[in-house]
């Protein structure tokens, strides 16, 4: 009789709730983030986008909730396109435009997406004249 082959287990389970796709972890118990997404005409949008363990950058939630966005863009019809409007709420909190750009995101305006390539380039923050929001744009 030949051996069995292995099956492979994900650790990671999505569940749609309350509008929310959420990520949770089988091996840990927990979730470990959700992503809430609106279909508008011709894209993804992204309401809200939410990592329980930012600290643990090895774990790659926010990552792995944007490449299940692409996907469902797909699927839907949006050719992939996302969109997000990433503002910093907290002084000296998260500055989220740095990590939708290292996804693939760009803005409207070239100079921006400059500044924004600097700013991970060199480790630093981004100015504070884009706290209060960018439109970022994912093309797919």
């Amino acid at each position: 009789m030949p051996p069995l082959k292995p099956i492979k287990i994900t650790d990671r389970i999505l569940y749609n709730k309350d509008n929310h796709y959420n990520m949770a972890s089988i091996g840990m118990g927990k979730t470990l983030g959700k992503i809430k997404l609106i279909d508008k005409k011709d894209t993804l949008y992204i309401a809200n986008l939410k990592s329980y363990y930012p600290e643990n950058k090895e774990l790659r939630v926010g990552t792995s909730l944007i490449n299940f966005a692409k996907k469902l863009s797909k699927k839907m019809g949006h050719k992939g396109k996302l969109n997000v409007f990433a503002y910093n709420t907290e002084l000296g909190g998260k500055q989220p435009h740095k990590f939708y750009r290292k996804q693939g995101f760009t803005t409207n305006n070239k100079h921006l997406d400059d500044i924004l390539d600097f700013c991970i380039e060199c480790n630093i923050d981004i100015p504070p004249s884009m706290h209060q929001g960018t439109n970022m744009d994912f093309k797919g």
